[in-house]
């Protein structure tokens, strides 16, 4: 069973959900099957040990001794149990969303006719909203809710009551340009990596009626309107400058996960300005990652992705801040994902090293490099194969971009990261053999190829 399903959701979660799972699976009101409990403890005592432990007929003997094995009866247990775990997931991001857990006790003390009760919660609930810091989409649309449930409380009451419609419909109208402008930036950033078009459906109503009625207020909109207005014109200083500073003044109005999203489009603006020649973006890129680092929004549920630490440490390396790079590298190790932590901190280390010339202490860490990771493997031999060309290692290198030419075709992968590897591979070799008078040919044909990795510096050795 170690790869059966219910096994991998339970390793999936922590020591301490997997404490509130026992005492779930034991609770009669969601399960009322003594093998179940008996199947989850088993389990859970298992969960870390040899596949042997997991092995069905195993797991059944336990649940049924003395009995012959039966796996139509095991997958029976094994179904249920599932069925009370995913339940218990549902209940879990239930109880710790104070929104949800709010709004359901709203609708229940309207549906009970707990007037009073009512009354009294829904004026608590609109306060705290009215005060929160937060005042992401998320709130703007809690907003909405609670209004609404206000709404549908107030005219069950029968009688001439003053209902609040207009400020019921101004939370729903507040809610929908801001999640609107919010998805529009997620369908750019996502258009210009993938290269897809997406229809925006009512976005030039929604940027029409902004911008007559200047709804500028709300910093909500505000910020996401000059992220979209950035994103979609990546020439548009005035409305980057403008999205920066609405930024850095209201970061504490969004959640950890929405404001990550912001953060990205404030860097892929500066890439694409990056790409377009204006290497003064470069400080941009990384001023933005610090105060993204104060702000801890790289790391998400304890993690963040090689591709942020590796971009973080590429946009130290270039402005030449080699003691703050090694102390990022250092203190976010353990944030890597555990099976790539290794492999992406070595590699990183490289890359500073490399920049300090410092090959000695470079070399032996890309030599380490054996992963299952294509995109690593990749970029450790790129590094290593420039280390061999600056010191003059050819013969080394040679077979180097032989073996490494080898292995990229071998994994035929579509993109344009393979293409530029390749392309990287036949350039150094024709470097190691170039005559004088070949420069300039040679110089005219990396000049005009698109797609090469690391162009720049193969134009530089040339």
């Amino acid at each position: 069973m170690h790869k059966n399903k219910i096994v991998t959701v339970l390793k999936s979660l922590s020591a301490e959900e997997l404490r509130q799972l026992d005492k779930f699976v034991r609770s009669p009101i969601h399960n009322q099957h003594e093998e179940v409990i008996r199947l989850f403890q088993y389990l859970r005592r298992n969960l870390n040990s040899h596949e042997r432990g997991l092995e069905k007929e195993k797991v059944y003997s336990q649940l049924y001794p003395n009995e012959p094995f039966n796996m139509q009866q095991l997958h029976y247990v094994s179904s249920y149990l599932l069925k009370v775990v995913e339940e218990f997931l549902a209940w879990h991001e239930w109880k710790y969303n104070s929104d949800e857990h709010q709004l359901a006790l709203l609708r229940s003390l309207r549906s009970h006719r707990l007037e009073s009760l009512f009354d009294r919660q829904i004026e608590k609930s609109e306060q705290e909203v009215k005060n929160s810091a937060i005042q992401d989409t998320k709130g703007l649309f809690l907003a909405y809710e609670i209004a609404l449930e206000r709404f549908n409380h107030d005219r069950l009451k029968g009688g001439k009551i003053q209902f609040r419609l207009q400020e019921t419909s101004d939370a729903l109208d507040t809610f929908i340009i801001a999640e609107k402008l919010r998805n529009a930036c997620i369908l750019l950033s996502n258009q210009t990596v993938s290269q897809s078009s997406y229809n925006t459906g009512l976005l030039p109503k929604v940027l029409e009626f902004i911008e007559e009625r200047k709804q500028f207020e709300n910093p909500v909109i505000a910020i996401y309107y000059h992220a979209y207005r950035t994103l979609e014109d990546y020439k548009n200083d005035e409305s980057y400058r403008a999205f920066k500073d609405l930024l850095q003044r209201n970061s504490k109005s969004f959640n950890i996960n929405e404001l990550h999203d912001i953060f990205i489009f404030a860097i892929n603006y500066c890439i694409r300005q990056l790409n377009s020649g204006e290497q003064g973006f470069m400080k941009e890129v990384f001023d933005i990652y610090k105060i993204g680092l104060q702000m801890d929004v790289f790391v998400q549920n304890g993690v963040m992705t090689p591709r942020t630490y590796s971009n973080i440490v590429m946009s130290g390396l270039k402005l030449n801040e080699y003691d703050w790079v090694q102390a990022f590298i250092e203190k976010y190790r353990d944030t890597l994902p555990e099976k790539q932590k290794d492999g992406f901190f070595n590699y990183n280390l490289a890359r500073l090293y490399y920049e300090q010339k410092n090959f000695s202490a470079a070399m032996p860490l890309l030599l380490q490099m054996d992963y299952d990771d294509f995109l690593l493997t990749s970029l450790g031999k790129v590094l290593l194969a420039k280390m061999q060309y600056e010191q003059g290692e050819f013969e080394s290198l040679s077979s180097l971009l032989q073996s490494f030419k080898t292995y990229v075709m071998r994994k035929k992968l579509s993109g344009n990261y393979q293409e530029g590897t390749l392309n990287f591979i036949h350039f150094l070799s024709k470097l190691i053999h170039k005559t004088s008078s070949a420069t300039e040919t040679l110089h005219k044909e990396l000049s005009e190829t698109k797609i090469v990795v690391e162009k720049e510096w193969l134009l530089a050795q040339l």
